[in-house]
């Protein structure tokens, strides 16, 4: 077979970084050969020859692991380019801060983490996460495909070393959870503990429901909850099963507040040290397997809520009136945490209901 070889420059901090995940222990995780050409075509075909390494907080086989891991795959059958991409799941090489700092750094290629843990680094999409402001699934498509969100993501990457990658829901929207009693109103709350990511916007909504924020790594959430450090959460049904969350809790209420989304990223340096004919195609298989992963996600929010009730789980549907009381707490968040939100990203945030 003729291969025509097409140099690529090598990015010395890039081999730093794969140098130092092998040193941590990584073993496999970066290939040698760092010299050799990056990018092979043959016969109308692209390879290229840098492994890309992602580190997910999801299990393997769930939604937000299968919209990077089928990536390599879309790749090959759809846009004739072979690129080998090794995912890590289940907070594998790190807590969710960890992982989130080494995306950036550059010792990692890719992760992927709820929009309140990007916060801390940037605002452009906060408003994602204000109480009610994602009211369904289609609602969510539509928001995902807007110049809305592709103009917010233009704002993130001007303040972080990151590059967005197509967003896919995580689980749907979250119950809250906890193990002490139901609570079919915020006055049934009366101080719980409950744990919350670093986002502030996540923390305001707990105190508003007259519950203790306790920002907390999801890989320490189950045994928070076991040891009484924390009461609670506020989780998808997804993430509550597989993590078997409910071994440790007993009720949840359906409260509609956050339609959690799942924001994927990629380190930049890594992302342009791909030749553009291999980004575009890239980032067109990113957008082919987050579609795929909705759509299973999608089907899946009410087959987990399903089993957890299957395993002895109490999910409680507040009544109309009790259902206000608890939308009409969170919306009042609105003041405090949409006040540095320009208006005019709400008002097309809520165009798209």
């Amino acid at each position: 077979m003729n291969l025509e070889p097409v140099q690529d420059p090598v990015d010395p901090p890039a081999a730093a970084r794969r140098h130092t995940l092998k040193a941590l222990g990584a073993a496999g995780v970066m290939a040698s050969g760092l010299a050799a050409p990056a990018i092979v075509k043959a016969q109308g075909r692209l390879r290229y020859l840098k492994p890309i390494v992602a580190g997910l907080n999801a299990k393997e086989g769930d939604p937000s692991y299968l919209s990077i891991a089928r990536i390599p795959q879309i790749l090959k059958d759809k846009y004739e380019v072979d690129l080998e991409l090794r995912v890590h799941p289940s907070s594998a090489l790190g807590t969710d801060l960890s992982q989130l700092e080494a995306v950036q750094t550059g010792f990692i290629d890719i992760t992927s983490n709820v929009t309140g843990q990007f916060a801390q680094f940037s605002d452009a999409f906060t408003f994602v996460d204000l109480p009610y402001a994602i009211t369904n699934w289609d609602m969510a498509s539509r928001l995902f495909g807007s110049d809305l969100w592709k103009e917010q993501a233009r704002k993130f990457e001007a303040k972080t070393p990151l590059v967005v990658l197509p967003p896919v829901g995580a689980g749907g929207f979250r119950l809250l959870w906890n193990s002490k009693r139901a609570l079919p109103t915020p006055a049934a709350v009366n101080g719980l503990k409950f744990r919350t990511t670093a986002s502030p916007a996540e923390i305001a909504l707990i105190r508003a429901w007259n519950g203790s924020p306790t920002p907390l790594a999801w890989t320490e959430t189950y045994n928070g909850l076991k040891n009484g450090l924390i009461d609670g959460m506020h989780v998808q049904p997804i993430w509550t099963y597989g993590f078997k969350m409910h071994e440790v809790l007993k009720y949840a209420t359906d409260v509609g507040a956050i339609f959690a989304v799942q924001f994927q990223v990629m380190n930049k340096n890594s992302f342009n040290a791909m030749p553009a004919r291999i980004r575009e195609r890239f980032m067109l298989a990113a957008a082919d397997a987050a579609a795929e992963a909705n759509a299973l996600d999608r089907k899946l929010e009410s087959d987990f809520a399903g089993r957890l009730r299957a395993a002895k789980m109490e999910i409680y549907k507040p009544s109309a009136a009790e259902m206000k009381e608890w939308q009409s707490r969170g919306e009042s968040t609105w003041q405090t945490e949409a006040k540095n939100i320009e208006k005019s990203v709400l008002d097309r945030m809520v165009a798209l209901r």
